[in-house]
C-alpha cells in the first residue's frame, strides 16, 4: 500500500449540539420527532412548516439539525453525502434568517457546532479506516470507505483544508491521482495561497498522472511564493527535463550545486543530463553519416555539407561529453558507494571508445588509426574499471554484467566475457 503521509491524520474532538425548547407551535412536531429519533418525521414536519413560512429561521434550523442526525444514523454512508449537503444548504439558510432577527435564539450559535459535529464524525471515521488496523479489517475495501467518509467531511464542511488534505493522502493510497490532484487543488485554494509542501505534492500527482505540463506550471507558481524551497526546485528540474526544456532545467540543478556543492545526487543528476544530449547529437551524427554514404559521389556539395554539419556536432559532443564526465567522476569522489555513478561513467566511456573505433575505421591514415585504436582502447578500459565497480558494488544488477559482457568483448577478453555473461543470466 502506497504512503504519502505529509503530516499527521488528525483526530477532530467531538463538538456535541443541542435542541433548546421553543415556542413555535410549527417548530414544536419538528423537535418532537427529533426527541423521538425519528429524524424522517422531523424532516417531514419542517418540510410542512417551510410550507406555511419558508423564512422560518427554526424550521430551517431543526430541518438541519434532523438531517445531521439521520445521517449520522445512517448505515450507507454513500447516503449521507445527499443528507449533509441538504444539512449545509438548511443551516445556512438559518443563519441567514437569524441574522435578520431583532434578537435571535440560543439556535443561531449552535449552527457551526452541527457542522463540526458532522464534520468531525466522518472525519474522524476516515482515518480510522486508513490507519486502524482492527477498523480495516472489518470491511473488504477499507480504503474506499475511508474516501467515502471524507467526501462526506468536506460536503458537511466544505472549508475543511485538513479533510481535504487527507483525502489527497488518501487517494494516492488507493492510486487516484487524479482524485489525489483534486483534492489538494482544492487545500491550495482555501488557503490561498498553499504551503510550499502543497504544490510540491500537487505537482507530484500530475507528474504521476504523466501531466509534466500541468505539474511545472504548478511548481512555477509555487516557486513564486517560496523561492528557496530545494524541494520545488528540483521538483523542476525534473519536470523541465520531461517537458524538454532541458537548458533552464540544468541551471536549475546547478543553481543547487552551488548550494550543495557535496550533493553526489545532484551531480549525477547533471552528468545524466547532459549526457542524454550528447546521445541525442551522436544521433544526427550517425544519421548524417548513413545520408553522406547513401548519397556518394552523386552531391558532393551536400556531403560537403553534411560533413561540416557532423564536425560541429562533434564539437558539440566534445564539449558536454567533458562536462558530463567531470560531473560524474565528482558525484564518484562525493559518493564512491553509488553504483548508478560508475555504471554511467561506464556508459560515457564506452560510447566515447566506440566513436573512436569508428573513426579509426573510417580514415585512411594507418598512423592515425593506430592512434585512435590506442585511445579507444583506452576509453573502453575505463569504461570496464567502471562497470566494474558498479558491478562489485551491486552484483545482483544484471545489467552490469552484460554491460560487462559487451566490453570484455569488445577488448578480447573472453574468459572473462563468458563469466559476465553467465552472471547476467543471458
Amino acid at each position: 500500500m502506497k504512503t504519502l503521509f505529509t503530516r499527521t491524520f488528525f483526530l477532530i474532538l467531538a463538538v456535541y449540539v443541542f435542541a433548546s425548547c421553543t415556542g413555535d407551535p410549527l417548530v414544536k412536531p419538528i423537535k418532537e420527532g427529533i426527541d423521538a429519533q425519528n429524524y424522517e418525521a422531523a424532516i417531514v414536519a419542517a418540510d410542512s412548516a417551510l410550507l406555511t413560512d419558508p423564512n422560518n429561521a427554526m424550521a430551517l434550523y431543526y430541518r438541519g439539525y434532523a438531517m445531521n442526525m439521520k445521517a449520522g444514523a445512517t448505515d450507507d454512508i454513500t447516503v449521507r453525502e445527499v443528507l449533509y449537503s441538504e444539512m449545509r444548504s438548511n443551516l445556512a439558510d438559518a443563519r441567514t434568517a437569524f441574522a435578520a432577527m431583532e434578537k435571535a435564539p440560543a439556535e443561531a450559535e449552535q449552527v457551526n457546532n452541527i457542522i463540526l459535529n458532522a464534520w468531525g464524525r466522518e472525519h474522524n471515521k476516515a482515518i480510522e479506516y486508513a490507519l486502524d488496523d482492527s477498523v480495516m479489517a472489518t470491511v473488504q475495501n477499507p480504503i474506499e470507505y475511508s474516501i467515502q467518509h471524507l467526501v462526506n467531511a468536506t460536503t458537511a464542511n466544505p472549508d475543511s483544508t485538513l479533510s481535504y488534505d487527507v483525502l489527497a493522502q488518501v487517494y494516492y493510497m488507493n492510486a487516484d491521482y487524479q482524485g489525489a490532484a483534486a483534492a489538494m487543488a482544492k487545500v491550495i485554494k482555501l488557503k490561498n495561497p498553499g504551503e510550499a509542501s502543497e504544490y510540491d505534492r500537487y505537482a507530484s500527482y500530475n507528474f504521476l498522472m504523466g501531466k509534466p505540463d500541468i505539474a511545472v506550471s504548478a511548481l512555477e507558481e509555487g516557486l513564486a511564493l517560496y523561492p528557496d524551497s530545494t524541494s520545488l526546485i528540483q521538483k523542476m528540474a525534473d519536470g523541465l527535463f520531461q517537458t524538454g526544456d532541458t537548458d533552464r532545467a540544468l541551471e536549475l540543478v546547478e543553481g543547487l550545486i552551488e548550494n550543495d556543492p557535496t550533493n553526489a545526487q545532484y551531480r549525477l543528476v547533471i552528468g545524466t543530463q547532459i549526457y542524454q544530449r550528447v546521445m541525442t547529437l551522436s544521433d544526427s551524427v550517425s544519421a548524417n553519416s548513413d545520408l553522406i554514404y547513401d548519397l556518394r559521389d552523386e552531391d558532393m556539395v551536400r556531403i560537403e555539407e553534411l560533413n561540416e554539419i557532423n564536425k560541429e556536432l562533434r564539437g558539440q559532443i566534445d564539449i558536454l561529453t567533458t562536462r558530463a564526465e567531470a560531473a560524474l567522476i565528482t558525484a564518484a569522489e562525493i559518493e564512491p558507494e553509488n553504483p548508478m555513478i560508475f555504471n554511467t561513467l561506464g556508459v560515457v566511456y564506452q560510447n566515447k571508445s566506440a566513436a573512436l573505433f569508428d573513426l579509426r575505421n573510417n580514415t585512411l591514415d594507418n598512423d592515425e588509426a593506430m592512434r585512435l585504436d590506442e585511445l579507444a582502447k583506452a576509453e573502453a578500459t575505463l569504461a570496464m574499471e567502471n562497470y566494474e565497480r558498479a558491478a562489485e558494488l551491486d552484483p545482483e544488477n544484471t545489467s552490469y554484467w552484460e554491460s560487462l559482457f559487451r566490453i570484455y568483448t569488445a577488448l578480447g577478453m573472453l574468459e572473462e566475457a563468458e563469466a559476465a555473461m553467465e552472471k547476467a543470466g543471458m
